[in-house]
């Protein structure tokens, strides 16, 4: 396989738009948890988190797909073996709770005894997971896990912006063209 200096463009775009639709569902989730907000106002918060997790979780396994067929830029020569580790475990943890947040959420809503359902932005239906409608037991527990989810999230996200700032300010190693911010540095010919 061929190195190549920046991820494939659809790869690109996914991070963008589901890093910035996270963002919104952290922001959402926040806001229906902790401000006293209108009734009306929360169930249409609630509806549009909950069509926002349904599209993530289908930009999840297309991301995946990228991801395993296209080929990606490799990790700087002289980054440390170390800091390699570590940022290979911090994109699989990302990976992991970018499918884990939003699972989480359609056995909360599944397991829920109102039975309320998903109309993802008005478009179609989404269905609830067959044979946990009422289960309250798994609902609280889904509903813990979500919650635990998404502050870990907020931690991980955190952390990986974390990373790119210390490379880029750090290290003085710009790793952004790489997800299409900036233009890609032309390898010397000498």
């Amino acid at each position: 396989m061929k190195n190549v200096h920046r991820f494939h463009p659809l790869a690109i775009i996914l991070h963008w738009v589901m890093a910035v639709s996270f963002i919104l569902m952290l922001a959402s989730g926040l806001a229906m948890e902790y401000l006293e907000l209108e009734k009306a106002l929360v169930f249409q918060l609630f509806q549009w988190h909950k069509s926002l997790g349904v599209l993530l979780m289908v930009a999840f396994f297309l991301r995946v797909a990228v991801r395993l067929f296209a080929a990606h830029p490799k990790l700087p020569e002289t980054m440390p073996v170390l800091e390699r580790k570590a940022a290979h475990a911090g994109h699989m943890m990302l990976y992991l709770w970018m499918l884990a947040l939003p699972l989480s959420g359609w056995v909360m809503v599944s397991a829920s005894s109102f039975g309320l359902p998903t109309i993802v932005f008005g478009w179609f239906e989404w269905p609830h997971i067959p044979g946990i409608a009422g289960d309250k037991g798994l609902r609280e527990n889904a509903n813990l896990a979500h919650q635990w989810l998404a502050y870990s999230f907020i931690a991980l996200i955190a952390g990986h912006i974390a990373a790119a700032v210390k490379h880029l300010v750090i290290d003085h190693e710009n790793l952004l063209p790489r997800m299409g911010v900036g233009r890609v540095k032309k390898e010397s010919s000498v």
